[in-house]
């Protein structure tokens, strides 16, 4: 990848043997990070499927990444779930005063040792 001194934002990139200039609100090395991922993404399907033209490529590279963040999202959303799940157990719990209880237990404990 070579970078632009002139402009920090645009850069010069190369995917799959050609070369792009690439301008944006990101940072030049996010840029060129997100190029790179790309590019590997690409190189490894072509390093996959032979015979396959470039569309093909980027196109299959493209449902990868998707398929990607497509998990990501999920597991956020499963964990997001999870989390929202266990802070109403907790805020059950202290309605009740049963954490309090616990956390007054171990102290009297301690303090008899």
């Amino acid at each position: 990848m070579i970078s632009s001194a002139n402009n920090p934002n645009k850069v010069k990139v190369t995917i799959l043997g050609q070369v792009y200039t690439i301008e944006g609100d990101a940072s030049g090395d996010h840029i060129i990070k997100v190029a790179d991922y790309v590019n590997q993404k690409m190189e490894d399907v072509a390093n996959t499927i032979s015979h396959a033209n470039s569309l093909q490529i980027a196109i299959l590279a493209a449902l990868n990444i998707a398929d990607e963040l497509f998990q990501i999202k999920e597991s956020e959303y499963m964990m997001s779930d999870e989390i929202k799940e266990k802070t109403n157990m907790l805020i059950s719990m202290l309605d009740e005063g049963l954490i309090g209880d616990i956390f007054s237990n171990v102290s009297k404990k301690s303090q008899h040792l």
